[in-house]
């Protein structure tokens, strides 16, 4: 069996001195030994309305086979197919809703998960969903089959067919999912799966096209790990952003499939153990240069280039950090001291204004894990070499690798999350399934939480659930959320200044500027202009005066895909 194996320890880079965790922000209560033993199960398998902490959350049975893809896919392979025991959903519509209102909660998640088998380690099962935030599966497809027959690769995949797993999964519009597609086998490794046209109301899965940037001679591509993609308008390249195999390098690839960038670390050869690369980003920084930001996991740190130029800026944290990095508890950690504030993060990614949002794992190669694992935003001073957290939402639980941190128009953060041992009559929900899903208040509420239960699995007792790092049962990897329509919040008239106002979103995280025209009627006199939606879902506000404002305004947003558009009643 592969569960609960130890891993090697490797030198510490973050602080080990038993300093107490900050206070945790939690879903249930907190419970003292041998109380609430009547909320050990904190919900039932056919509860429908729950309540913690004060606030009621409905729970819906999400059934994966209510999609005809998988139902299909499940009744041809009743003897080997893999489904978990129970999915919940537990959502409180008026969190999500936020400072929106309820076009916030119209929007749709993008989630792989992918089941590994407690016995071989193989990957079994890998399901890739749409699904609205009511539990409603609106597209699906199941992940490829591989059959490995080669002498070249691992001993223990030799003839065995094995389910691929989606770990990098991004938008690359509002209609279209990017995904990346672990497997040792040569070809196919990334994909883009359409969901323009009626797709979202298709009872078949939606058109999934191979990218071709895979180049087996010079082992450029294959990582499973991450792509973005990126235009012609915006760097000169209309093509993807990947992670090659060995998690050192990146390349740039046209939409034919020629590398017309690529990175090799200065340091490749230089730090002692492995670098491993599990997200890339080319984004605009806060002075408006054309940066890329690399998460290097097994370094604990954040680095950035010039895109242009090739040139390494800096590293922010871990054992060569060029910045102090002050944690939430108001802990410093001043470069040259070998401690972090972070360690083995997942998908950190700058979200603009001086911004990052990461998910920290608090792992550093050995058990007892450093801290629980976290959502963080930390806000970067590049001139001053500061770096601080400024929120955080702890998982409760240690999530060696994987994991998810995502901002959203409400403010709310989006992620995922695993558990090392599974505790599934805790009075800590969080604990209690093998992967989770959560969207979270930037208080600290729990707006919405998937949870999956493992597949044959105790329901009693506790059980570890890793091999070396890496989760065996069910997991998510990443999570992307979308919407179909612009959101626009606050429209407000003023009619003592005559100024109309809103804020607006696009339909997804984009990582550029985004061109769009506001037209604004107020009585008989409408204005047109031009505006400039901010990338990372930050917000974009719009201003516009009006002499005589009648009784009511009608605002509409669009860009060349999409529109949004409110009524204001004069009051």
């Amino acid at each position: 069996a592969v569960v609960g194996v130890s891993v090697n320890a490797r030198s510490p880079d973050v602080d080990l001195s038993g300093r107490a965790p900050p206070t945790m922000l939690v879903l249930s209560p907190q419970l003292g030994p041998g109380e609430g033993k009547e909320h050990s199960r904190i919900a039932g398998a056919d509860d429908t309305e729950v309540e913690f902490d004060g606030v009621t959350y409905s729970v819906t049975k999400v059934d994966f086979t209510s999609h005809p893809v998988i139902s299909e896919y499940v009744a041809k392979n009743n003897d080997t197919a893999m489904l978990p025991d129970l999915i919940q959903l537990f959502w409180n519509r008026n969190l999500t809703d936020g400072d929106i209102g309820n076009p916030s909660s119209e929007g749709y998640v993008v989630l792989s998960m992918a089941h590994r088998d407690y016995l071989q380690g193989n990957i079994d099962a890998c399901y890739t969903v749409v699904m609205a935030l009511d539990g409603t599966i609106v597209q699906a497809q199941v992940a490829p089959t591989q059959v490995d027959d080669t002498t070249t690769q691992t001993q223990w995949l030799t003839q065995t067919q094995y389910f691929t797993r989606f770990e990098g999964l991004k938008m690359k519009d509002s209609t279209t999912v990017l995904l990346a597609q672990n497997t040792l086998t040569a070809g196919d490794k990334f994909y883009s799966w359409d969901l323009s046209g009626d797709a979202l109301e298709s009872s078949s899965t939606a058109n999934v096209e191979p990218l071709p940037i895979w180049d087996a001679t010079d082992n450029a591509t294959g990582s499973s790990h991450d792509i973005q993609y990126v235009s012609t308008e915006e760097v000169g390249v209309d093509g993807y952003l990947v992670i090659n195999n060995n998690l050192d390098k990146l390349f740039l690839y046209n939409s034919n499939g020629t590398v017309k960038w690529e990175y090799t670390p200065s340091y490749i050869n230089d730090v002692d153990g492995e670098i491993h690369f599990n997200h890339a980003q080319i984004a605009y920084d806060k002075d408006g240069e054309l940066s890329v930001f690399v998460s290097v996991r097994d370094m604990s740190c954040i680095a950035k280039l010039n895109f242009t130029s090739g040139a390494e800026l800096w590293k922010l944290g871990g054992l060569y950090s060029d910045f102090n990095v002050t944690d939430l508890d108001g802990h410093r950690y001043v470069v040259g001291d070998g401690h972090g504030a972070f360690t083995h993060q997942h998908n950190a990614e700058y979200i603009g204004d001086g911004k990052f949002a990461l998910f920290d794992n608090g792992y550093n190669g050995s058990l007892p894990a450093v801290r629980d694992s976290r959502m963080v935003i930390m806000d970067v001073d590049e001139v001053n070499r500061e770096a601080t957290i400024t929120w955080e939402w702890q998982t409760g639980v240690h999530a060696l690798i994987f994991g998810d941190a995502d901002p959203l128009p409400t403010g709310n953060m989006v992620g995922t999350f695993w558990p090392a041992t599974v505790h599934p009559n805790s009075s800590d929900i969080r604990e209690s399934f093998e992967a989770s899903a959560v969207e979270v208040t930037h208080t600290g509420s729990t707006a919405w939480m998937l949870g999956v239960k493992g597949t044959g699995m105790s329901a009693d007792s506790a059980y570890d659930r890793y091999d070396q790092e890496a989760p065996v049962g069910w997991a998510f990897y990443s999570i992307e959320r979308f919407y179909t329509s612009l959101l626009i919040k606050g429209a407000t008239m003023d009619t003592s200044s005559g100024m109309v106002s809103f804020s607006v979103y696009n339909t997804y995280r984009q990582q550029f500027d985004l061109s769009a025209t506001a037209v604004i009627t107020c009585g008989e006199h409408t204005r047109t202009q031009p505006i400039t939606i901010a990338p990372h879902w930050q917000e974009t506000t719009v201003s516009q005066a009006f002499e005589d404002m009648g009784s009511s305004c009608e605002v509409s947003v669009s860009t060349q895909t999409n529109s949004a558009s409110t009524r204001i009643t004069r009051s």
